[in-house]
């Protein structure tokens, strides 16, 4: 099931846009160690498991690689295979794709196809398609998304213009808020590679109204209020922001793998950090795929506690009426692994 990751282009450099940063360890002190139990599920072959969702006795997990199909969907806590869907070709009702999933207001699935530009959504009771969305033209190669409402969703922006875009739900931008929050300067990168080097994942909770976004190749965490569009606070983790550098219009990975997944809960929000330079990935053709390293802010961004996690993992749900973390553990054949928070 190991594989090295495929989404990043990872090319020799020796000089960086942005200079090497060491902030201070903002969870110093404040690690706590946490031991998995592996969950059987029925044998599913899946080569690259990468988002996994839980919705009431749902789960749903997303493979980024799928060689058929890209999601499935499990019974919880039995783990029994209920349905394959989302197949892989080119056809109208199928996915070059999945680069995340979520569930609407309704409790239907809504998965991302980044390379056809499309946001579809499925009835989860036969998981057929019931609406296809294409993206707006404007928007430069959406690679992930969340649901505000009934009418609203939230893209990253990589035009470099502006930090995200609120597309209606027919797939046009309707409006776009706040600016990359860069410190260091960039040289003569163009705005587009910027963006590029900034990519992010995201998670918002229409409960409290809070969006955060985490850097892949940094260490920043991003925290916004869209219930009055505010920032709330920008986080600068000890490895800083992204390091990359400008080769013909495309920013090549110089720093680290940062973070690959994150959660808005109630009042805290956890974040999976790597922590794994590129120097010592392009060195280590062995190294282990994902992230140990679970990062917990409360809402306005205070750290609260670092977990320290037995396993490296790709993505993860935490199920905090439950206190407990479900993840993907890419490195073994049982990649459905529980913690106890």
């Amino acid at each position: 099931m190991k594989i090295k990751i495929q989404y990043i282009i990872i090319l020799l450099a020796t000089i960086s846009c942005t200079d090497n940063q060491q902030n201070e360890d903002l969870f110093k002190g404040k690690d706590k160690k946490l031991f998995s139990t592996p969950l059987v599920t029925d044998s599913v072959y899946m080569r690259y498991p990468f988002r996994i969702k839980k919705l009431d006795s749902d789960l749903i997990i997303s493979d980024l690689h799928g060689s058929d199909f890209y999601c499935y969907r499990f019974s919880y806590p039995q783990l029994q295979l209920k349905q394959i869907f989302a197949a892989r070709g080119h056809g109208p009702h199928e996915f070059l794709d999945v680069e995340n999933i979520r569930f609407n207001n309704a409790g239907d699935i809504v998965a991302l196809d980044a390379n056809r530009s499309m946001i579809t959504t499925f009835d989860i009771s036969k998981t057929t398609n019931t609406k296809q969305i294409n993206l707006d033209k404007r928007l430069l190669r959406t690679l992930d998304f969340d649901i505000i409402n009934d009418s609203l969703l939230i893209v990253p922006d990589y035009t470099g213009d502006n930090r995200f875009s609120l597309i209606n739900n027919q797939g046009f931008i309707v409006n776009r808020l706040f600016k990359i929050p860069v410190k260091t300067k960039t040289k003569s990168s163009s705005s587009t590679v910027v963006s590029q080097a900034w990519r992010s994942f995201l998670d918002y909770n229409p409960e409290n109204g809070i969006l955060a976004m985490v850097t892949q190749l940094g260490h920043v965490v991003e925290i916004y209020n869209m219930n009055n569009r505010s920032i709330v606070k920008i986080v600068y983790g000890s490895y800083g922001e992204p390091e990359f550098i400008d080769k013909g219009g495309y920013a090549v990975p110089n720093g680290i793998m940062g973070y690959s997944d994150v959660q808005v809960g109630q009042n805290k929000i956890y974040a999976l950090f790597w922590g794994r330079t590129f120097k010592d990935i392009r060195n280590n053709a062995e190294i282990t795929e994902g992230g140990n390293m679970l990062e917990v802010y409360d809402l306005q961004g205070n750290p609260l506690c670092r977990y320290i996690l037995d396993k490296y993992i790709t993505g993860f749900c935490v199920d905090e009426k439950q206190n407990t973390l479900l993840a993907l553990d890419i490195n073994s054949n049982q990649y459905i692994v529980k913690y106890k928070l």
